[in-house]
């Protein structure tokens, strides 16, 4: 089952079809029955490569939280190798090198003599790895890419994440209330206070609260996996043993 969950994860990340329809397969092989029911709950609305739209985990009710996850690995760093994490696709793409087809598209590999790996378009902003279209950030072969075409690697990202498109949200005009529509008694005389926060002793946690699911699924003991008595050996038991 740990096994069968760890693919769910993968596939619930995947951004190109076909390493979806092997994963899928994978699955389907280990647990049938958690086959059928990841099937039943739709595919297109917990995998991002069936997804119809193109916000597909985009929308966040706090900014700083997409930020707060994506620095989670060095935040108990000092400014200097924060700012290095941060940096890290770009030093990433310098091991990769590049091969111009035409005006628009780029093809990107591992080393002067590496295999193909993807081909990127930065007019359409789209890559074969499908990170650079789903998420709408450029993926390391792109900023390869760009790297190689001097074009800026922060107008390659989607104006979804730029302060513009946050400001945006509070532009339209906040109208009073209307003092001809009736307020509801039980409403008016509602008391409306702000939530007593309380500040916790010691430092603020750096890691997320865990919800039930995630703790229970964390001390769930491994099964203890069968082993025959006559090999001592996994897989069989004595009546179907080799030996």
């Amino acid at each position: 089952m740990k096994n069968a969950f760890r693919l769910v994860k993968k596939a619930a990340r995947c951004f190109r079809m076909s390493e979806f329809t092997q994963i899928f397969k994978e699955i389907e092989e280990i647990n049938p029955a958690l086959h059928g029911y990841l099937q039943r709950a739709d595919v297109r609305l917990w995998t991002p490569v069936h997804f119809p739209g193109e916000r597909y985990n985009l929308m966040t009710t706090n900014i700083a939280e997409s930020i707060n996850r994506a620095l989670s690995n060095a935040r108990g760093l000092n400014i200097v190798r924060i700012l290095e994490s941060i940096r890290g696709r770009v030093t990433a793409a310098r091991y990769l090198t590049v091969q111009r087809i035409d005006d628009h598209h780029t093809e990107v590999k591992y080393g002067s003599s590496g295999e193909s790996l993807h081909v990127v378009n930065l007019v359409e902003r789209k890559c074969t790895c499908r990170s650079f279209e789903l998420e709408k950030l450029p993926c390391v072969h792109a900023i390869t890419v760009a790297e190689y075409r001097n074009v800026s690697r922060i107008s390659l990202c989607s104006p979804y994440y730029t302060s513009n498109y946050l400001v945006s949200a509070y532009v339209e005009s906040v109208m009073p209330v209307d003092s001809a529509q009736p307020v509801p008694e039980i409403v008016a005389n509602q008391p409306c206070l702000p939530p007593t926060v309380r500040q916790p002793p010691g430092r603020p946690k750096k890691i997320r609260m865990k919800s039930a699911l995630k703790v229970a699924l964390s001390n769930k003991r491994p099964r203890k996996e069968h082993a025959c008595s006559r090999c001592r050996q996994s897989g069989h038991n004595a009546k179907t043993c080799p030996m």
